[in-house]
């Protein structure tokens, strides 16, 4: 049996974020994150005990 290939070469793996300042790391972040507004109607129509995946598959429309 022959051994696996890695994926990287070894040591060419670095850490999340690594050499990306906190301001970049957290502007990505608000780019990917909805806006609280957004989502808003979807939480309300939930609390009447809504399944909360109805609720995403009507906003996928």
């Amino acid at each position: 049996m022959t051994e696996p290939t890695p994926a990287t070469d070894a040591g060419a793996t670095k850490p999340a974020g690594e050499g990306v300042d906190d301001a970049e790391l957290s502007r990505e972040v608000a780019e990917q994150t909805a806006n609280d507004l957004a989502v808003e109607e979807a939480f309300a129509r939930e609390s009447d005990g809504t399944d909360a995946g109805t609720e995403a598959a009507k906003n996928l429309g």
